[in-house]
Protein backbone atom coordinates (compact mmCIF):
# COMPACT_ATOMS: atom_id res chain seq x y z
CA UNK A 1 0.00 0.00 0.00
CA UNK A 2 1.30 3.44 -0.90
CA UNK A 3 1.91 5.98 1.83
CA UNK A 4 0.44 9.47 1.49
CA UNK A 5 3.76 11.03 0.48
CA UNK A 6 4.37 8.31 -2.11
CA UNK A 7 0.94 8.94 -3.62
CA UNK A 8 1.69 12.66 -3.84
CA UNK A 9 5.04 12.04 -5.51
CA UNK A 10 3.58 9.48 -7.93
CA UNK A 11 0.81 11.92 -8.86
CA UNK A 12 3.40 14.66 -9.37
CA UNK A 13 5.49 12.39 -11.62
CA UNK A 14 2.42 11.56 -13.71
CA UNK A 15 1.29 15.17 -14.05
CA UNK A 16 4.81 16.25 -15.03
CA UNK A 17 5.24 13.40 -17.51
CA UNK A 18 1.84 14.13 -19.09
CA UNK A 19 2.85 17.75 -19.56
CA UNK A 20 6.44 17.25 -20.78
CA UNK A 21 6.38 13.79 -22.45
CA UNK A 22 9.83 13.17 -20.94
CA UNK A 23 11.14 10.95 -18.13
CA UNK A 24 10.86 12.75 -14.81
CA UNK A 25 13.74 13.27 -12.37
CA UNK A 26 13.53 14.21 -8.70
CA UNK A 27 14.71 17.75 -9.48
CA UNK A 28 11.78 18.18 -11.88
CA UNK A 29 9.35 17.32 -9.10
CA UNK A 30 11.02 19.59 -6.56
CA UNK A 31 11.01 22.57 -8.94
CA UNK A 32 7.48 22.12 -10.28
CA UNK A 33 5.69 20.75 -7.22
CA UNK A 34 6.88 22.98 -4.38
CA UNK A 35 3.79 22.17 -2.31
CA UNK A 36 5.35 18.78 -1.49
CA UNK A 37 7.86 20.57 0.78
CA UNK A 38 10.44 17.78 0.70
CA UNK A 39 14.03 17.67 -0.51
CA UNK A 40 15.20 16.32 -3.85
CA UNK A 41 16.96 13.45 -2.06
CA UNK A 42 13.73 12.45 -0.30
CA UNK A 43 11.85 12.58 -3.59
CA UNK A 44 14.61 10.52 -5.23
CA UNK A 45 14.43 7.86 -2.51
CA UNK A 46 10.66 7.65 -2.75
CA UNK A 47 10.85 7.37 -6.54
CA UNK A 48 13.24 4.44 -6.14
CA UNK A 49 10.69 2.77 -3.85
CA UNK A 50 7.90 3.45 -6.34
CA UNK A 51 10.07 1.86 -9.02
CA UNK A 52 10.67 -1.20 -6.84
CA UNK A 53 6.92 -1.50 -6.20
CA UNK A 54 6.12 -1.38 -9.92
CA UNK A 55 4.54 2.09 -10.15
CA UNK A 56 7.45 3.72 -12.01
CA UNK A 57 10.11 2.48 -14.39
CA UNK A 58 13.40 3.88 -15.63
CA UNK A 59 14.07 3.94 -19.38
CA UNK A 60 17.58 2.64 -19.90
CA UNK A 61 18.67 5.81 -21.70
CA UNK A 62 17.49 8.23 -19.02
CA UNK A 63 18.06 9.03 -15.37
CA UNK A 64 14.40 9.99 -15.03
CA UNK A 65 11.40 7.73 -14.56
CA UNK A 66 8.03 7.27 -16.23
CA UNK A 67 4.78 5.77 -14.92
CA UNK A 68 3.92 2.11 -15.53
CA UNK A 69 0.42 0.80 -16.20
CA UNK A 70 0.15 0.16 -12.45
CA UNK A 71 1.22 3.73 -11.70
CA UNK A 72 -1.40 5.18 -14.02
CA UNK A 73 -4.05 2.83 -12.59
CA UNK A 74 -3.27 3.94 -9.04
CA UNK A 75 -3.59 7.58 -10.13
CA UNK A 76 -6.86 6.99 -12.00
CA UNK A 77 -8.47 5.29 -9.02
CA UNK A 78 -7.63 8.30 -6.84
CA UNK A 79 -9.03 10.94 -9.18
CA UNK A 80 -11.98 9.21 -10.84
CA UNK A 81 -14.53 10.06 -8.15
CA UNK A 82 -13.91 13.81 -8.03
CA UNK A 83 -12.69 14.76 -11.51
CA UNK A 84 -14.92 17.58 -12.81
CA UNK A 85 -15.00 18.90 -16.36
CA UNK A 86 -14.41 22.65 -16.57
CA UNK A 87 -17.37 24.83 -17.43
CA UNK A 88 -16.18 25.80 -20.91
CA UNK A 89 -15.89 22.16 -21.99
CA UNK A 90 -19.26 21.38 -20.39
CA UNK A 91 -20.83 24.15 -22.44
CA UNK A 92 -19.19 22.85 -25.61
CA UNK A 93 -20.53 19.31 -25.10
CA UNK A 94 -23.95 20.52 -23.95
CA UNK A 95 -24.27 22.65 -27.08
CA UNK A 96 -23.64 19.62 -29.28
CA UNK A 97 -26.28 17.52 -27.50
CA UNK A 98 -28.88 20.27 -27.72
CA UNK A 99 -28.10 21.57 -31.24
CA UNK A 100 -27.96 18.44 -33.41
CA UNK A 101 -30.95 16.09 -33.56
CA UNK A 102 -30.12 14.00 -36.64
CA UNK A 103 -27.99 10.94 -35.82
CA UNK A 104 -25.25 11.24 -38.45
CA UNK A 105 -24.82 14.98 -37.95
CA UNK A 106 -24.74 14.58 -34.19
CA UNK A 107 -22.11 11.82 -34.36
CA UNK A 108 -19.88 13.94 -36.59
CA UNK A 109 -20.12 17.06 -34.43
CA UNK A 110 -19.88 15.04 -31.22
CA UNK A 111 -16.75 13.22 -32.39
CA UNK A 112 -15.06 16.40 -33.59
CA UNK A 113 -15.92 18.20 -30.35
CA UNK A 114 -14.58 15.42 -28.11
CA UNK A 115 -11.41 15.08 -30.17
CA UNK A 116 -10.70 18.78 -29.71
CA UNK A 117 -11.39 18.61 -25.97
CA UNK A 118 -9.28 15.49 -25.38
CA UNK A 119 -6.65 15.93 -28.13
CA UNK A 120 -7.17 12.23 -28.83
CA UNK A 121 -8.62 9.89 -31.42
CA UNK A 122 -12.38 9.49 -30.89
CA UNK A 123 -14.80 6.88 -32.23
CA UNK A 124 -18.51 7.20 -31.57
CA UNK A 125 -21.56 5.31 -32.77
CA UNK A 126 -25.31 4.95 -32.32
CA UNK A 127 -26.66 1.61 -31.10
CA UNK A 128 -29.96 1.62 -32.96
CA UNK A 129 -28.85 2.10 -36.56
CA UNK A 130 -25.16 1.10 -36.30
CA UNK A 131 -24.07 4.57 -37.45
CA UNK A 132 -20.39 5.17 -36.75
CA UNK A 133 -17.96 8.08 -36.96
CA UNK A 134 -14.32 8.51 -35.98
CA UNK A 135 -12.01 11.50 -35.99
CA UNK A 136 -8.78 12.74 -34.48
CA UNK A 137 -5.87 11.33 -36.46
CA UNK A 138 -4.48 14.85 -36.77
CA UNK A 139 -4.84 15.47 -33.04
CA UNK A 140 -3.19 12.22 -32.02
CA UNK A 141 -0.33 12.35 -34.53
CA UNK A 142 0.72 15.71 -33.08
CA UNK A 143 1.66 13.98 -29.81
CA UNK A 144 5.42 13.39 -29.29
CA UNK A 145 5.04 9.60 -29.17
CA UNK A 146 4.08 9.59 -32.84
CA UNK A 147 7.28 11.21 -34.02
CA UNK A 148 8.42 7.57 -34.19
CA UNK A 149 6.97 6.33 -37.49
CA UNK A 150 6.67 2.80 -36.10
CA UNK A 151 4.38 4.11 -33.37
CA UNK A 152 2.20 5.88 -35.95
CA UNK A 153 2.00 2.77 -38.13
CA UNK A 154 1.02 0.66 -35.12
CA UNK A 155 -1.69 3.13 -34.22
CA UNK A 156 -3.05 3.00 -37.77
CA UNK A 157 -3.32 -0.79 -37.55
CA UNK A 158 -5.12 -0.46 -34.22
CA UNK A 159 -7.67 1.94 -35.70
CA UNK A 160 -8.27 -0.49 -38.58
CA UNK A 161 -8.89 -3.23 -36.02
CA UNK A 162 -11.36 -1.05 -34.12
CA UNK A 163 -13.23 -0.44 -37.36
CA UNK A 164 -13.45 -4.18 -37.97
CA UNK A 165 -14.75 -4.80 -34.44
CA UNK A 166 -17.00 -1.79 -34.02
CA UNK A 167 -20.21 -3.82 -33.76
CA UNK A 168 -18.64 -5.81 -30.94
CA UNK A 169 -17.68 -2.54 -29.23
CA UNK A 170 -21.23 -1.25 -29.50
CA UNK A 171 -22.70 -4.42 -28.06
CA UNK A 172 -20.20 -4.53 -25.22
CA UNK A 173 -20.83 -0.95 -24.13
CA UNK A 174 -24.61 -0.86 -24.37
CA UNK A 175 -25.99 0.14 -20.95
CA UNK A 176 -22.55 -0.05 -19.35
CA UNK A 177 -20.98 2.74 -17.32
CA UNK A 178 -17.66 4.18 -18.40
CA UNK A 179 -14.47 2.15 -18.45
CA UNK A 180 -10.79 3.04 -18.49
CA UNK A 181 -8.38 0.43 -19.88
CA UNK A 182 -4.71 1.29 -19.48
CA UNK A 183 -1.96 -0.36 -21.50
CA UNK A 184 -1.97 -4.12 -21.02
CA UNK A 185 -5.39 -3.98 -19.38
CA UNK A 186 -6.69 -3.67 -22.95
CA UNK A 187 -7.86 -7.04 -24.31
CA UNK A 188 -6.37 -6.16 -27.71
CA UNK A 189 -2.59 -6.78 -27.80
CA UNK A 190 -2.32 -4.01 -30.41
CA UNK A 191 -3.58 -1.54 -27.78
CA UNK A 192 -1.03 -2.28 -25.07
CA UNK A 193 0.81 1.03 -25.56
CA UNK A 194 -2.40 3.06 -25.34
CA UNK A 195 -5.25 3.94 -23.03
CA UNK A 196 -8.84 3.39 -24.12
CA UNK A 197 -11.69 5.17 -22.34
CA UNK A 198 -15.26 4.22 -23.21
CA UNK A 199 -18.73 5.31 -22.17
CA UNK A 200 -22.29 5.17 -23.39
CA UNK A 201 -24.53 8.22 -23.83
CA UNK A 202 -28.20 9.06 -24.34
CA UNK A 203 -29.33 11.84 -26.67
CA UNK A 204 -32.36 13.96 -25.64
CA UNK A 205 -34.09 12.84 -28.85
CA UNK A 206 -34.02 9.23 -27.65
CA UNK A 207 -31.18 7.58 -29.56
CA UNK A 208 -28.26 6.09 -27.66
CA UNK A 209 -24.69 5.20 -28.41
CA UNK A 210 -21.10 4.85 -27.27
CA UNK A 211 -17.89 6.82 -27.42
CA UNK A 212 -14.31 5.55 -27.23
CA UNK A 213 -11.35 7.86 -26.62
CA UNK A 214 -8.00 6.40 -27.63
CA UNK A 215 -4.60 7.89 -26.99
CA UNK A 216 -1.14 7.26 -25.56
CA UNK A 217 -0.99 6.11 -21.95
CA UNK A 218 0.48 9.55 -21.30
CA UNK A 219 -2.81 11.44 -21.43
CA UNK A 220 -4.73 13.96 -19.35
CA UNK A 221 -6.66 11.45 -17.25
CA UNK A 222 -8.25 14.07 -15.04
CA UNK A 223 -9.87 15.86 -17.97
CA UNK A 224 -10.81 12.69 -19.86
CA UNK A 225 -12.36 10.97 -16.84
CA UNK A 226 -14.21 14.17 -15.98
CA UNK A 227 -15.55 14.11 -19.54
CA UNK A 228 -16.83 10.55 -19.08
CA UNK A 229 -18.51 11.59 -15.83
CA UNK A 230 -20.21 14.43 -17.66
CA UNK A 231 -21.37 12.14 -20.47
CA UNK A 232 -23.00 9.89 -17.88
CA UNK A 233 -25.37 12.76 -17.17
CA UNK A 234 -26.67 12.19 -20.70
CA UNK A 235 -27.55 8.52 -20.03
Amino acid sequence: MLMKRQKSILDAVIRTHVRTARPVASQDIMHRQRALRVSASTIRNEMVKLDEQGYLEQPHTSAGRVPTDEGYRSYVERIREYAVLDERDQQRIRAIFTSFDEVDTFLREFGIGLSRVTKSFVATGAFEDQAFFDVGFGEILAEPEFHDIRYAEEFGRLVDLLHARREEMMQHLDDESHRVLIGKENPLPEAHRYTMLSASWHHPQGFEGFVTILGPRRMDYRKNIALLHYLEEWR
